[in-house]
């Protein structure tokens, strides 16, 4: 395995309730994003407050499935950050309230620190 196949993972943890978060990372940073419920809930994904740079950069990460997707950089984070929220997911079976998140429903749900 090259280091560019260890650039990226994809890392999914999934709850009986349906509820399940997602990362998907690329070297030392990563974007989550989370789904209340298994069936058709669009969720909500994170975003970076004190991100500072170009408003149009973009980032990629590549899926288990080698597809190529590619999402704002303002919605990176800090590894560390992604991996802390995994812990907090796994362990409280909620989303981190640490988190910035956007409602990519748009149902008026507010989670975390909602952006």
């Amino acid at each position: 395995m090259s280091d560019r196949d260890n650039q990226f993972r994809e890392i999914w943890i999934e709850l009986p309730d349906g509820q399940s978060l997602c990362a998907l990372m690329n070297g030392d940073i990563g974007w989550l994003m989370y789904l209340r419920h298994k069936d058709g809930d669009a969720g909500f994904s994170s975003r970076n407050p004190n991100y500072e740079g170009d408003p149009g950069a973009m980032v990629d990460y590549r899926l288990d499935n080698g597809q190529i997707d590619e999402y704002p950089r303002e919605w990176a984070l800090p590894l560390a950050t992604v991996e802390k929220a995994l812990a907090f997911f796994e362990l409280n079976h909620s989303p981190p309230p640490f988190i910035s998140w956007h409602n990519d429903s748009g149902d008026g749900v507010v989670i975390g620190k909602g952006a």
